[in-house]
């Protein structure tokens, strides 16, 4: 299972016990001990040069590499109490895949938590830019994280003004397999469908209002997509000899003409951080290759 993958059925099973709306505290006194629980916002938090002031995170988060020699202190959307309090941390960052209990021990231990996720996920770039608001106000960083913002609505406004005049029924039609077995894809208010808009293309499964929909591979044959891109790694090439072993795919647009994107660095695409920035570029690079 990809951690993509993880990520998505923990969130499933956990949205309903996402820890609330948006605080307003004061900021603790001192230097902060922050404790990250989700990849995320442990790469928020090193944008805003809080690196040195993170000392526990999950055992998914990976980046910057700085990141890799922080405790971990919690599986991803499965935090272990008392590895997290022995950090003696005075502010935990959550995503929505806590328990309400967890989050209770911690309150009563005078731990301040956060939630920076509204609905349990991240819908697209508006509501992750609200949470990196959500860390630099928590923080103190209210400056740098209006300033990491900017930057990156001004590389997403470049991106724009090179796809934005392409037609919507001329965009190229865009599948995105998250996991294969059983198939699942990216619906209309996922983060996913956000970032293949923005890169210029048109996702074919935003007639999907769920977020990340299962679905019968007769879909994807009905919907003939020009463009496959595949979120789990593996070797390059690998996906598009796989996809053609589909009964009835080797018909597929994109599986037909081999425009089958595997290599792309999936945590560009589908971790979204301020380096989803990048995915759009890379994506929209690929989409609108001459």
């Amino acid at each position: 299972m990809t951690k993509l993958r993880i990520f998505l059925v923990v969130l499933a099973a956990s949205a309903a016990a996402a820890c609330g709306p948006r605080e307003q505290q004061p900021q603790p006194p001192g230097k902060l001990r922050i404790i990250s629980l989700a990849p995320n916002v442990t790469e928020i938090l090193f944008a805003l040069d809080l690196g040195d002031q993170v000392v526990g995170v999950t055992d998914q988060c990976d980046y910057p590499p700085a990141a890799k020699g922080i405790e971990r202190v919690s599986g991803f959307g499965t935090p272990n109490v008392e590895r997290l309090l022995a950090q003696s941390p005075n502010l935990v960052i959550a995503c929505g895949l806590e328990k309400p209990e967890l989050v209770e021990v911690l309150r009563r231990a005078g731990v301040r938590v956060i939630n920076v996720q509204k609905t349990g996920y991240l819908a697209g770039f508006a509501e992750l830019f609200d949470a990196i608001h959500q860390i630099g106000d928590a923080t103190g960083r209210a400056a740098e994280a209006k300033k990491l913002i900017a930057n990156m609505q001004a590389e997403l406004d470049a991106v724009a003004a090179q796809v934005g005049t392409i037609d919507d029924a001329k965009r190229v039609r865009v599948f995105v397999e998250i996991e294969d077995g059983p198939l699942m894809t990216a619906g209309a208010g996922s983060f996913i469908d956000d970032l293949v808009n923005r890169a210029g293309g048109r996702n074919v499964a935003h007639e999907i209002a769920a977020a990340y929909p299962r679905i019968d591979p007769e879909k994807v044959i009905a919907w003939n997509p020009e463009v496959i891109l595949v979120a789990h790694n593996g070797p390059p090439g690998e996906a598009a000899q796989r996809l053609a072993r589909h009964i009835g795919w080797s018909d597929v647009a994109a599986v037909r003409e081999r425009r089958v994107i595997d290599d792309i660095d999936a945590d560009l695409l589908f971790r979204p951080g301020p380096r989803l920035v990048e995915g759009v570029k890379a994506l929209a690079a690929r989409l609108h290759r001459k």
